[in-house]
């Protein structure tokens, strides 16, 4: 595929990855009923994941710990939702 900003090419990678049986399968089923190649399944699901994050304040200000509890998690989501 090609894009209009030159900048912007797809880049073919070579990925080895691990899924649950389950998972592969459901993935499987979405490329046959889409006409379209397992590959390509999960370069649009890479895609769609990582859209919005341009559209996101710069990121480089985001602190992202290394571990947290769950009452930590709870409470950083509310704070998200409340600003």
């Amino acid at each position: 595929m090609k894009s209009a900003n030159p900048e912007n090419e797809y880049i073919p990678l070579n990925l080895r990855i691990s899924v649950r049986r389950d998972t592969l399968r459901l993935i499987s089923e979405m490329a046959q009923d889409m006409g379209i190649s397992i590959n390509e399944v999960f370069s649009f699901l890479a895609e769609d994941s990582v859209i919005d994050l341009e559209l996101m304040e710069d990121l480089n200000n985001i602190d992202i710990p290394s571990k947290c509890s769950l009452d930590d998690l709870k409470k950083a989501l509310l704070k998200k939702r409340l600003c």
